[in-house]
């Protein structure tokens, strides 16, 4: 626990901090004075209300889509018998393998034939993608446990297909849903190589992508800023977590 809180929580002091304060020899875990500057610095920073709403947009957008998918799939290959059912559900994990840098080339080729690049389109598709293979696995996994004889009772009374997985397996695989959810949320918000790929503007970049951009530019002469933006940038993820937990 200190492992993980320590740095978590010299980051988020250190934010506070002055300039000078973050160099200062031997370092103090406390500021002297509590200083908004740096988080006024970010929130000032060109771009930056439409660069937290690409981060948003794309994060809950492919969740959602991912999820969608992926409860149909899962669902398929737990309640219905065919012909390479196994070798097909091995198969959707070849993309989790493959490194995301061997997936660069071939895809940005794509997207700039499609003229799409530097827009939601190609991030929106890797960031799907991506996530359908694990949430699918999840969901297979758990729609199996559930016990057919519920879904036949529901058949028998009229329940059709669809009325049955939304209303009925849907809400019985909750656990499972938040699970997959919280995992393609936080893959997709933190996912850095596609969008530094992908996004040639400022207003297209995501928070990952611009923070990697003030680390740069500013980061040797400004740590606090650098620190402000990280702590800003992982909130939403540590707001889902204990919402969900």
């Amino acid at each position: 626990m200190v492992i993980v809180a320590g740095p978590l929580l010299w980051s988020l002091l250190s934010s506070f901090k002055g300039i000078f304060e973050v160099y200062k020899s031997p370092p103090t875990m406390l500021p002297e004075r509590f200083l908004a500057d740096a988080y006024k610095q970010v929130v000032e920073y060109p771009f930056f209300a439409r660069i937290a709403f690409n981060s948003l947009f794309l994060g809950f957008g492919s969740t959602v889509l991912t999820l969608l998918l992926s409860v149909l799939a899962g669902y398929g290959f737990a309640r219905y018998r065919f012909a390479l059912k196994g070798p097909l559900l091995m198969a959707i994990l070849v993309p989790r393998i493959l490194p995301r840098v061997a997936l660069i080339i071939p895809l940005f080729r794509l997207f700039a034939t499609l003229r799409v690049l530097d827009t939601y389109v190609p991030l929106f598709l890797t960031y799907v993608a991506s996530g359908i293979p694990f949430a699918t696995w999840v969901l297979t996994a758990y729609f199996s446990t559930l016990p057919v004889e519920i879904e036949d009772a529901a058949a028998v009374d009229g329940v059709t297909g669809l009325q049955l997985l939304w209303h009925i397996v849907v809400p019985m695989s909750a656990p499972a849903m938040v699970t997959a959810g919280i995992i393609s949320f936080v893959t997709s918000w933190h996912e850095f190589p596609f969008a530094l790929s992908f996004v040639q503007s400022t207003r297209m970049r995501t928070l990952p992508f611009q923070l990697y951009v003030v680390k740069d530019t500013i980061g040797l002469e400004n740590w606090p800023v650098v620190l402000a933006f990280t702590i800003l940038t992982i909130i939403p993820v540590l707001l889902l977590y204990l919402a969900f937990t």
